[in-house]
């Protein structure tokens, strides 16, 4: 009896100890794992990404805002989430950044819809009364975004991406008439599974829940665009999210992903830095510089949980995929 005493006491402190771990792992990560879903950043707080049937975007003004350096954020849910990151720069540099952006809709000059193409066309248009020093633009370019429609016919995703690449090209042409400078933000990996529910499962263990990078040539039409239109800068935040190809769940205590295609806020906020090294002043004349991927891992560990930074990006060549 004392034996199974003492088992049992066993058991029941190992269990203890266990909860405890995954709740320590928990209570480290920023944002906490049951709040990471709603950390979607200041564009989606003022409610400056638009949807449904709105065919404008309201007067989103951050930074600066009689600031004659204007930047326009354009594009959908991917340029969105860069935000938090933009604005942090803005009001370090006395920017104005004016947000234009729209759910499930790209910057492509192309058919997606009535209400997409017609927000499209009136943020263009706003864009040429703006004269912006900068546009930053991203969209979503995977298996998934976009299916384009012709003569009313819907396109697989394989055939869209001819009209994709082309749609691109005229917006980046138009874009570059109308303002100083032109950064494309590439897409990056989507994850193939919940991060956030592997983290549950793992909270002490993250590395467990990080990927191979998703990302294929095949689907990039924005970087091909990009590549067609000259004097459009290109950044790739690929090499800083994925180095040697295997994509970070957590850096260091912050969840890098909200959900399975987008970053969460809290993290794109610690990147401001990256992000104006590499887009540069735009009202100084320097060029904007490629990524250059680092693939040291610079892991260490802390009490109750692993933590990992992400390597941090130079200027130079980017990678490949």
């Amino acid at each position: 009896m004392v034996g199974h005493g003492r088992i049992s006491l066993a058991a029941v402190i190992c269990g203890i100890a266990f909860l405890l771990s995954g709740a320590i792992g928990e209570a480290g990560f920023i944002p906490k794992l049951d709040r990471v879903k709603f950390d979607d950043g200041e564009v989606y707080r003022q409610g400056c990404i638009v949807g449904d049937g709105q065919l404008r975007s309201r007067p989103c003004r951050f930074g600066y805002r009689n600031s004659k350096r204007r930047v326009v954020l354009f594009g959908d849910s991917h340029a969105a989430e860069w935000g938090p990151a933009l604005l942090r720069l803005a009001r370090a540099d006395h920017w104005q950044v004016i947000v234009l952006t729209r759910a499930s809709c790209p910057a492509a000059l192309t058919n997606i819809d009535r209400y997409c193409n017609t927000w499209r066309h009136n943020s263009l248009k706003r864009i040429r009364r703006l004269r912006p020093g900068l546009v930053v633009v991203a969209s979503a370019a995977n298996y998934h975004h976009y299916w384009t429609l012709r003569k009313r016919r819907g396109l697989d995703r394989q055939a869209s991406e001819r009209p994709l690449v082309h749609g691109m090209i005229r917006t980046l042409r138009y874009l570059k008439r109308w303002s100083r400078k032109v950064v494309l933000i590439r897409d990056h990996s989507a994850a193939p599974f919940s991060v956030t529910d592997c983290l549950r499962r793992n909270p002490t263990r993250p590395q467990r829940c990080d990927f191979r990078s998703t990302r294929r040539k095949a689907w990039s039409y924005e970087f091909k665009a990009a590549g067609r239109v000259d004097g459009v800068g290109v950044i790739d935040p690929q090499p800083m999210l994925c180095p040697g190809r295997r994509c970070y769940a957590v850096d260091g205590r912050h969840l890098v992903y909200r959900n399975y295609g987008h970053l969460a806020a809290a993290w794109v906020r610690t990147r401001n830095r990256w992000l104006g090294r590499n887009l540069n002043d735009p009202w100084n004349g320097r060029d904007v510089k490629p990524v250059l991927s680092n693939d040291s891992s610079d892991e260490r560990s802390r009490p109750g949980y692993l933590v990992r930074s992400i390597p941090s990006p130079m200027n130079g060549q980017a990678t490949s995929d």
